[in-house]
C-alpha cells in the first residue's frame, strides 16, 4: 500500500483521477454511432425489454441478457441515443479500469499507471465502449474473477466473498457471451494446481465449483421450465452457426491448418491487438517451470493471458462439431486486460525501467500512447452517422407520407432506431436481398458508403439496381451526393 514517504503519494490519486477523466472524454468524442448488425440487435431487444414484449427465443442474442438488461436500464432511465445505449460498456470499463489502480495502490503503483494508461489508450478497448457490443462486460467480469483468485493466492481476503464474487461473475459473464468458455481450461488449470500439486486454497475452490455448478444448473432448469431443453442456448447457438468469410468449419482442410498455425498471428496485427500482445510477450518469455506453481502471485497475468491465448487458438465454438474462433480479435479483447497487467508488472520491475523512469516522468509514458486516442476521435466521423440521423430525421421520420426506401444492408436494419423504434408505414429494402421487389416512381435509393459490405455483394447490388431502375424508364433526381447518396426514382 501507498504510503506518505513513498515518491507515488502526491501524484497516485492525480493518475487515476486523470485517467478515469480520459476514458470519459475519449468515450464522449470517439463515439461514431451504430454498426447496425450485432448492437442494433441488442439495442432492440433492450427496447423489447422496456416495452415488456421481450422474450428468450431461437437468436442465440436473446439469451445474452447479462448485457441486455442493464443496456435496457440505461435507455429507460437516460433515454435513446448514441451515447445512452453504451453507458453500460463505459462504466465496465470505468470499473475495470479502478480495479487496476486499486490493485495498484495495494501492491505496485507503477503497475496501475502503465496498466491503466494502456487500458485507456488501447484500440479494442476504445472500440468497445463507444459501442453496443458485450466485450467490455465480459473483460471486466473475468478480470474480477481473476482478482478474486489473486488474492485468495495472497491470502488477503475471506475465501467466501472471494468464491462467491468468482463464481458470480463468470456466470455474469456466461450470460452476457459464452465466448468466455475460453476461459474455462484457465481457471480448471488455477483449480488442479491449487487442489491436486500445492495444496493449497482448498476450501476456496471447493466453495467455488459448488457456486459454479450451482448457478450453471440453475440456469439450465430455467430454460427447461421455459423451453423444455436444458441445453437450449447451446442448441441455439449450434443452430445459428452460420457459414460466413470468417468461419472455418465450413473451409477446407489445409484453411483449417492454416487457422490453427498462422492465421492468428495475422489476425493480432488488425485492430490493435499486437500493441497489448507485444507488451506483455517478454513477461511470457521471463515464465520459468517453477512459476507456474504461482507461489508469485505476480505470475498469475502472464499464466492467465498465455492459457487464455491457447484457449482460444484451438477451442471450438460449437459443442457438436469443431469450429475454431474467427482470427477476428474482437472476440478475445477480454484477455487484453491480462495481458495489460502481464506486461505492466514485467516492465515495472525491469532494472532499467526502475532506474531511469521516476514518477515524475510517467507522462512520458503517456504521450505516445495517446496517439491511438487521438486516432480514434479523428475517425468517428467517417462513418457519416450524424448525417445519416440528419438526413433520416428531416427526409423520412417527419414526413408523414408512406414511402419505400431500397438502401445498404445496416439501414434496413437499423430504420428503427431514427423513428426511435415507434410504428412507421415507411419500408426499407435491402439492395443485396430484394427477393423479387422492384423499384416504382416516387420511390428512394439511399446508401452509406462505409455502410455497403463486398462480402455481401453490395456494390455489384447497387450497380445492378441502378442499372435496373434506368432499363424499366425511370432516371434517378439526385437528393444528396456528398458523404451519403440519396435519389428519388422517377
Amino acid at each position: 500500500m501507498i504510503t506518505a514517504n513513498q515518491p507515488f503519494y502526491k501524484s497516485y490519486k492525480w493518475w487515476w483521477i486523470g485517467l478515469n477523466a480520459l476514458m470519459l472524454v475519449v468515450w464522449y468524442f470517439a463515439n461514431d454511432g451504430f454498426l447496425f448488425w450485432d448492437d442494433f440487435s441488442y439495442l432492440k431487444f433492450a427496447v423489447d425489454i422496456n416495452s415488456e414484449v421481450f422474450e428468450i427465443t431461437t437468436n442465440h442474442f436473446t439469451s445474452r441478457i447479462g448485457l441486455l438488461y442493464p443496456v435496457a436500464w440505461g435507455i429507460k432511465w437516460f433515454g435513446l441515443n448514441q451515447f445512452t445505449v453504451t453507458i453500460y460498456p463505459l462504466i465496465c470499463g470505468l470499473l475495470l479500469l479502478n480495479l487496476i489502480f486499486w490493485y495498484g495502490y495495494t501492491y505496485n503503483p507503477w503497475v496501475a499507471i502503465l496498466a491503466g494508461i494502456w487500458l485507456v489508450c488501447d484500440y479494442h478497448t476504445i472500440t468497445f465502449i463507444t459501442h453496443l457490443f458485450p466485450e467490455i462486460p465480459i473483460a471486466l467480469m473475468v478480470f474480477v474473477a481473476l482478482l478474486c483468485y489473486d488474492l485468495v493466492n495472497r491470502r488477503e481476503a475471506d475465501i467466501r466473498l472471494m468464491a462467491l464474487l468468482l463464481s458470480a461473475s463468470l456466470f455474469g459473464a456466461f450470460l452476457t457471451k459464452t465466448s468466455v468458455f475460453i476461459v474455462v481450461p484457465l481457471f480448471l488449470f488455477l483449480f488442479a494446481n491449487d487442489y491436486f500439486f500445492q495444496y493449497k486454497n482448498i476450501a476456496f475452490w471447493r466453495l467455488s465449483a459448488i457456486l459454479v455448478v450451482f448457478f450453471f444448473v440453475l440456469n439450465g432448469l430455467y430454460y427447461v421450465e421455459e423451453k423444455g431443453d436444458f441445453f437450449y442456448r447451446f442448441q441455439n447457438i449450434s443452430a445459428n452457426h452460420e457459414a460466413t468469410t470468417k468461419t472455418f468449419f465450413d473451409k477446407s482442410q489445409t484453411t483449417l491448418i492454416k487457422r490453427l498455425t498462422y492465421l492468428p498471428f495475422l489476425g493480432f496485427l488488425r485492430g490493435g491487438f499486437f500493441i497489448p500482445l507485444l507488451l506483455a510477450i517478454p513477461a511470457f518469455f521471463k515464465l520459468r517451470k517453477s512459476d507456474w506453481k504461482l507461489k508469485d502471485a505476480n505470475k498469475l497475468w502472464p499464466i492467465a493471458a498465455l492459457v487464455s491465448l491457447i484457449s482460444w487458438w484451438f477451442i471450438s465454438t460449437n459443442w457438436k462439431y469443431y469450429s475454431p474462433m474467427p482470427v477476428e480479435t474482437r472476440h478475445i479483447t477480454f484477455i487484453i486486460p491480462m495481458l495489460l497487467m502481464a506486461a505492466a508488472n514485467y516492465w515495472s520491475e525491469n532494472s532499467l525501467f526502475r532506474k531511469y523512469f521516476k514518477p515524475k516522468f510517467a507522462w512520458v509514458i503517456l504521450l505516445p500512447f495517446l496517439a491511438i486516442p487521438a486516432y480514434k476521435i479523428s475517425v468517428s466521423g467517417r462513418q457519416n452517422f450524424h448525417e445519416l440521423s440528419a438526413l433520416m430525421k428531416v427526409q423520412f421520420v417527419e414526413n408523414e407520407a408512406a414511402q419505400r426506401v431500397f438502401t445498404d444492408g445496416s439501414i434496413s436494419y437499423g430504420y428503427p432506431y431514427f423513428y426511435n423504434f415507434e410504428e412507421t408505414n415507411d419500408e426499407y429494402f435491402y439492395i443485396s436481398e430484394l427477393k423479387g421487389v422492384t423499384p416504382k416512381a416516387g420511390d428512394f435509393l439511399l446508401y452509406n458508403p462505409p455502410y455497403l459490405d463486398a462480402a455481401y455483394n453490395d456494390f455489384d447490388s447497387l450497380e445492378q439496381l441502378q442499372k435496373q431502375i434506368l432499363e424499366r424508364g425511370f432516371k434517378l433526381i439526385p437528393i444528396v451526393t456528398d458523404e451519403l447518396f440519396l435519389y428519388r426514382v422517377e
